[in-house]
């Protein structure tokens, strides 16, 4: 007699068995192509993390869809990619449950309108031991405060317009300005050309009155004031991997349409309507603007990668304008991957950096973010 089988001997039971079913080759095949991408791709657990910048005078990566584009670009590379818009501090909370290897922040804070107290993303992470690209808490503090940025690089003996901060009504008349008018007045702690326009070169000091008032209203902060540089602008993406002590430095010039006043002014305006001309520059200026670039970088103590901004004098001698060290990334308009973008170098060649699409920047990023992990596993 033919012994009946127990299925619950071999861990079955009856609801497990339904009709013969015929494997199909096409879902295995999409199964096995699955399986073969994911084990290809790098085992790191990678969290993006924006925040809604629209009110805000920093803006850092930019948009919303600006900063998912890091998610769609990583998500090729590494197994595990997340992206989280932070709205409340239990949306960080949740990040650190999940225990990433690595977060890519966005942006440098996340503000809560409610009480208006910032919460430094760089500051929670690094209270909760994980990891994140881009520089901490006090090289951040040079990016949103230009005068204070000036004057540490002026305190490593790098040139930079002279400058002073300004309140109003602080000097009753013109002959008490710390310096000569024409001035360039600007917030002292904004982003992206905010609060600049074609009245920030007063020429008298009415006008000079009247747009640190502005300014002052607006921005509820001292303004920054600084001598007029009448020479040509610059911008320098640079990535820098202590790892492999290397350093890309990528500068190109931006040329701005002159306004009705027949000044050149990067501001607002200028910025969204895009229509500055970008382009690579030749010696002798090239090794000038770049060597002033990686002393900024330096001397602000930046990690991994950010953007100085330098202007020529009147000698043609570069000058420090500022640093930005959560740069803009949006791929067809912001300056640190269009400036990737435009370099002409060979990648068989060391000399000069090669171009790189707005992915690899993307990848490049979060690369010296896990290099820099593993280099404090080292030395731990």
């Amino acid at each position: 007699m033919t012994e009946r089988t127990d299925l619950a001997k071999i861990g079955l039971t009856a609801e497990l068995i339904g009709p013969l079913q015929f494997p199909n080759p096409i879902a295995n095949n999409n199964h096995r192509q699955n399986l073969q991408e994911h084990s290809s791709k790098l085992k790191n657990h990678i969290a993006v993390v924006a925040t809604n910048t629209h009110d805000l005078k920093e803006t850092g990566f930019g948009s919303i869809e600006t900063c998912r584009f890091f998610y769609d670009a990583l998500k090729e590379k590494y197994q595990t990619v997340t992206f989280h818009v932070i709205s409340s501090i239990s949306s960080l909370n949740d990040i650190v449950t999940s225990r990433p290897d690595l977060v890519v922040l966005c942006s440098k804070y996340f503000l809560d309108v409610s009480n208006n107290t910032k919460t430094w993303f760089s500051d929670y992470f690094s209270k909760h031991a994980i990891a994140f690209t881009g520089s901490d808490r006090n090289s951040l503090e040079f990016d949103s405060n230009k005068g204070k940025a000036k004057t540490a690089i002026q305190n490593h003996g790098i040139a930079t317009a002279k400058f002073f901060q300004a309140c109003p009504g602080q000097f009753e008349t013109e002959d008490k300005l710390p310096l000569f008018l024409p001035l360039f007045v600007k917030p002292i702690d904004a982003a992206n050309g905010n609060g600049i326009d074609e009245n920030s070169i007063v020429r008298d000091f009415e006008s000079y009155q009247s747009k640190v008032k502005e300014l002052f209203e607006s921005y509820g902060a001292d303004v920054l004031v600084e001598e007029v540089l009448p020479g040509r602008e610059f911008t320098v993406a640079i990535f820098d991997d202590p790892e492999t002590d290397s350093r890309s430095i990528m500068p190109v010039e931006i040329i701005v349409p002159k306004n009705e006043k027949g000044d050149r002014i990067l501001g607002c305006a200028a910025k969204q309507q895009n229509h500055e001309l970008l382009r690579t520059i030749t010696e002798p200026t090239l090794s000038a603007v770049s060597e002033l670039a990686g002393s900024a970088f330096t001397a602000l103590g930046v990690k991994s990668f950010g953007r100085i901004d330098i202007k020529l004098d009147a000698e043609g001698n570069p000058n420090f304008l500022e640093a930005n060290l959560v740069p803009g990334m949006t791929p067809d308009s912001s300056y640190f991957p269009r400036a990737c973008s435009l370099q002409t170098g060979s990648k068989s060649k060391t000399n000069r950096p090669s171009a790189m699409t707005h992915s690899e920047v993307a990848l490049k990023i979060v690369e010296l973010g896990l290099n820099r992990i593993n280099t404090l596993q080292q030395v731990g």
